[in-house]
């Protein structure tokens, strides 16, 4: 581990507030990507940041320094996002997404170039893809860990990747940026 990981952990652990707030710095803006792949936008992708950060600093102690500490803050993080999902929202999963409506006055999928063009396209998946593919594709979840955590079948996990994966290739064809 880190040696300035592992004195910002024990700092934390004892309850410095400069600690907590240098660890939220440091690792902000990743979790806040993680959040932004789950949220409909930068509002709730905000109040997830928020909510997985409390867990963090509230589970720290379980860290064991196995992995990184960046690795097990993904995880945290990804598992607040998905709480805060299953908690404030419906998923519906569905059979076949409409992508003309998807797209119909996005501008974001004309000019993909960076990170957040592709967080601007994942964020267009209707939610239950969405999170479906976060966790599978992005999480590394399997599709018996979704299906459990979403209150799904291991079918269903696998179809909502799948479509996610025919909606978001059928995106980039449309605005001519894969063959």
């Amino acid at each position: 581990m880190d040696t300035k990981d592992e004195e910002l952990i024990q700092s934390c652990l004892k309850g410095k507030r400069k600690a907590q707030n240098a660890l939220y710095q440091k690792y902000e803006g990743r979790m806040y990507g993680i959040c932004l792949r789950y949220a409909k936008d930068r509002s709730e992708a905000m109040d997830i940041l928020q909510e997985g950060f409390i867990r963090i600093f509230k589970g720290l102690h379980q860290y064991r320094g196995d992995g990184t500490l960046m690795k097990w803050m993904d995880r945290v993080m990804a598992n607040a996002a998905i709480r805060y999902i299953s908690k404030n929202k419906k998923i519906y999963f569905q059979e076949d997404a409409d992508l003309e409506r998807l797209l119909a006055g996005s501008d974001s999928v004309n000019n993909i170039s960076d990170a957040n063009d592709i967080i601007s396209l994942i964020q267009l998946l209707p939610l239950g893809y969405r999170t479906v593919f976060n966790m599978f594709a992005v999480e590394g979840y399997s599709h018996k860990e979704i299906a459990e955590k979403l209150g799904i079948t291991e079918g269903g996990s696998r179809s909502q990747y799948s479509r996610a994966k025919k909606a978001m290739q059928s995106i980039l064809r449309k605005n001519e940026m894969i063959d």
